[in-house]
């Protein structure tokens, strides 16, 4: 039987919200971390869990300030800490290793997190990964320390609107439901967020470069949609090059959110490629 389990961990004085999946008669199964992408929360990786429950421990987490995690102003919105993050839990779950999935900006936490701790990463799993974005250029660094910038930031993202935004991320914009809807724009209702996301926007130190990646030793499987607006399938073939241990897979029909698009694809190519 898979127990579904809702917890709290604290982490730099932030809580942080996770559920653990775990078969109550197999203790032996190895460990598969999900970490969601900006403006995303675990809320993304539901369709996948039943599909690899029966291969896997799975633990999801909403990091920082998304979801139902914390959103304080004094925790460091960095990737090398939102990878510390990661270590941090496996430690207090006594988990050596595990497999890590990560989509768009959670597949820039997991490269990270292979690069810094390789032996904690038993297999990279990327889902369209953020990779080679620069950080902040001075201006918008700038910028972004203006008391109103905030406020600007809530009007941006709230004249986009988050049905927009879903629709930009997919390729079929009819699996949007209204469940997707009100649970993606639930952390948005808070204020406190958008100052959390200003402060994002100055913690963040940019993608790994080029020379990082091609150091990274963790077998990699990544996978793209071709019809992907916000992550162009041309990353993925330049990734494809840099990563020195990778298997791609590619989805002609498929956008950002391959979550929510391809999820059975993904399980089974990821269950076949990593039996223990």
């Amino acid at each position: 039987m898979i127990s579904k389990k809702e917890k709290y961990l604290t982490y730099q004085g932030s809580k942080i919200c996770y559920h653990l999946y775990k078969n109550d008669n197999d203790f032996n199964k190895p460990y598969l971390i999900f970490i969601h992408g900006f403006l995303s929360s675990q809320y993304s990786f539901r369709k996948m869990i039943p599909l690899l429950s029966n291969h896997f421990n799975i633990i999801t987490l909403d990091l920082p300030p998304f979801g139902d995690s914390d959103r304080i102003k004094s925790f460091y919105y960095s990737y090398k800490n939102m990878a510390k993050l990661i270590v941090y839990f496996m430690n207090q779950h006594n988990i050596k290793e595990a497999y890590l999935a990560g989509h768009s900006m959670g597949g820039q936490i997991a490269l990270t997190c292979a690069y810094y701790y390789p032996k904690r990463v038993k297999k990279l799993i990327l889902l369209a990964p953020s990779c080679y974005l620069m950080k902040a250029n001075r201006l918008t660094y700038a910028v972004s320390w203006l008391p109103f910038f905030h406020t600007f930031l809530r009007k941006l993202l709230k004249r986009k609107g988050v049905y927009e935004m879903l629709r930009q991320c997919f390729y079929n914009d009819e699996l949007i439901t209204e469940e997707m809807l009100t649970t993606y724009k639930k952390p948005y209702l808070d204020k406190k967020i958008y100052r959390c996301l200003t402060k994002m926007l100055r913690d963040r130190e940019g993608d790994l470069d080029v020379k990082c990646i091609k150091n990274i030793s963790t077998d990699c499987l990544l996978f793209w949609g071709k019809q992907d607006q916000i992550l162009p399938i041309k990353i993925a073939y330049q990734m494809a090059q840099d990563i020195p241990q990778v298997n791609l897979c590619t989805f002609d029909f498929a956008g950002h959110l391959l979550p929510e698009e391809v999820p059975h694809v993904i399980c089974d190519y990821i269950i076949s490629n990593c039996k223990e």
